[in-house]
């Protein structure tokens, strides 16, 4: 080693000096390879050395950002040089400013699960529900062949649910142009007029809005329910008309302060004026990209790659088939003679965790369809840079960093809309920036539970609020279980597998039990009383 260590220098000179030359042609082959592989060792330290800092500086800014309103109280009782530290991290970004809490700041960066399927050991863990769905196609193909000995392929599940998407489409239509022509010119027309009116029209205006989001909630229902449109059909119309209240919520919070803060006699007067209200490419804009928080401008990418657009796209398809053979397979055989059959207590129980399974593939894909391709088919057509549609909940250690993560989009609108809103108001009742935040989480987790029992209940005709009380109450409760210890994430795990699993279990034994029992009451009484509870040798 030491000898060819000593050779180097001479091996540098020779290259030198173009005189010199070697009286050994294999050595100096030997020598020139050498040669190259460290200068090639030393190039990739230096690209991986790069590559990591940015890793790791992408990282804390992104923990940096979600730790801020923790970090900032900190820094009130810290040294000035943690505090000068943290107001440099944060000088491009909306930190908190009189004691108000940050705002979601949007950067170009790609999905969690984008990056991580560049890795081989989690493409692997992809391929095997690949794998899983191949096997529940060809379990689909051989029960129809033993069952009826032919193969056709009975997909009857999935048209009847999907059934009625003509009306879904004139539903959806309607609901699309109130919220970007009624709301955006009745916007424009109130921050315009404002200042040449009484303060009356303030008021008038505020109950206008509130009356429009009432009839927006009402007017498609009304249609969802004349129609009788199958669970699929009216998930997406409810989903819709959700996303598109909440887009309409924060295009007005976001931009009712412009106006509020026009003054007539000011010198730029008319430079505010421009302002008063978003051009309407804005608006329109926000209400197809793929996040609820509004804000003028979002990082766009360059292009947009088609061929993601498509993949994306069949990844909704196929979780699509994949949740109805699962169904099929796993769950309609099972629950759907119930009220004809006795159905026991040991039974219950064997069909709730007959179900762990079934529903934990239910929800993992919901999450990917949804969170993960849907959004990112969107994103690239519409060149959306950020697709921080969720971050690693799968790692989380306890119930309130899951509900942080799971969800970002949705995430990002409750706290800015709702958990901001109600913290600084109790902020300015208390005189003080208080740390005590239960009252914003609660009202958080009432939303929220509610709109998720809001979509369920209208999408399958019946009140079980089952996702209500594991979502409203169990999860509160969960909120205090935290810790960071690995163990914890079993813990999570197992909670969330067995809350799936009873989810599944229980609505599904009510919708059979509506087809196969007949009513105990013919009033309103029958849709919030569980008919399940009632039926006739449910239990012996």
């Amino acid at each position: 080693m030491s000898q060819e260590t000593d050779s180097i220098p001479k091996m540098n000179g020779i290259l030198r000096n173009d005189s010199v030359t070697s009286q050994n042609g294999k050595e100096e082959g030997h020598l020139l390879q050498n040669l190259y592989v460290r200068e090639k060792i030393m190039g990739l330290e230096k690209d991986l050395g790069a590559t990591m800092a940015g890793v790791v500086e992408k990282r804390m800014r992104e923990w940096t950002e979600e730790n801020l309103p923790l970090l900032e109280h900190l820094t009130t009782t810290s040294s000035p040089t943690l505090t000068s530290a943290l107001t440099r991290s944060h000088s491009t970004s909306k930190g908190k400013k009189d004691g108000k809490l940050p705002s979601r700041v949007f950067v170009a960066r790609p999905s969690l699960l984008t990056e991580l399927l560049t890795v081989n050991h989690i493409d692997s863990i992809y391929n095997i529900f690949v794998a899983i769905l191949i096997l529940l196609f060809f379990n689909k193909i051989l029960d129809e062949i033993v069952q009826t000995g032919s193969l056709s392929l009975d997909l009857s599940l999935i048209s009847w649910a999907f059934s009625g998407l003509d009306r879904v489409i004139v539903i959806w239509v309607a609901m699309f142009m109130s919220t970007s022509c009624v709301v955006y010119l009745t916007f424009h027309h109130w921050a315009h007029n404002r200042h040449n009116l009484p303060r009356v029209y303030d008021t008038g205006g505020g109950i206008l809005f509130m009356g429009y989001l009432s009839l927006f909630l009402a007017l498609p229902l009304q249609s969802l329910l004349y129609h009788n449109l199958p669970p699929a059909s009216s998930i997406i119309v409810l989903c819709e008309q959700v996303r598109m209240f909440m887009k309409t919520w924060a295009f007005v919070r976001s931009n009712i302060g412009r106006p509020m803060s026009y003054k007539k006699d000011d010198d730029a007067s008319q430079d505010q004026k421009d302002i008063l209200c978003p051009d309407f490419s804005h608006y329109l804009y926000f209400l197809f990209v793929p996040t609820l928080v509004y804000r003028d401008q979002y990082p766009r990418n360059e292009s947009c790659n088609w061929r993601k657009v498509v993949h994306d796209l069949g990844h909704v398809i196929g979780c699509l088939f994949y949740t109805h053979f699962i169904f099929v397979r796993f769950c309609v055989p099972v629950f759907r003679r119930f009220g004809q059959e006795p159905f026991t207590g040991k039974n219950l129980m064997v069909g709730v965790f007959s179900c762990m399974f079934p529903g934990s593939l239910v929800l993992l894909c919901a999450f990917f369809s949804v969170l993960h391709a849907w959004m990112n088919a969107f994103g690239e057509m519409l060149r959306f840079a950020d697709r921080m549609f969720y971050k690693d909940w799968w790692n989380s250690t306890s119930y309130a960093r899951f509900y942080r993560t799971w969800n970002c989009v949705v995430h990002d609108w409750l706290y800015e809309y709702v958990y901001k809103e109600v913290a600084e108001w109790q902020d300015l009742q208390s005189n003080s920036c208080s740390r005590g935040r239960w009252l914003p989480m609660m009202v958080v987790f009432f939303i929220s539970s509610i709109v998720h029992e809001y979509i369920l209940a209208l999408a399958f005709r019946f009140f079980y609020p089952v996702l209500l009380v594991m979502f409203g109450g169990f999860g509160v409760g969960f909120m205090f279980v935290n810790s960071k210890e690995r163990k914890f994430n079993v813990f999570l795990w197992v909670t969330l597998f067995l809350g799936t699993g009873l989810l599944m279990c229980l609505y599904s034994i009510e919708w059979y039990a509506r087809i196969n029992c007949p009513p105990v009451y013919d009033s309103f009484l029958d849709y919030i009383v569980p008919r399940s509870w009632t039926c006739i040798n449910t239990f012996e």
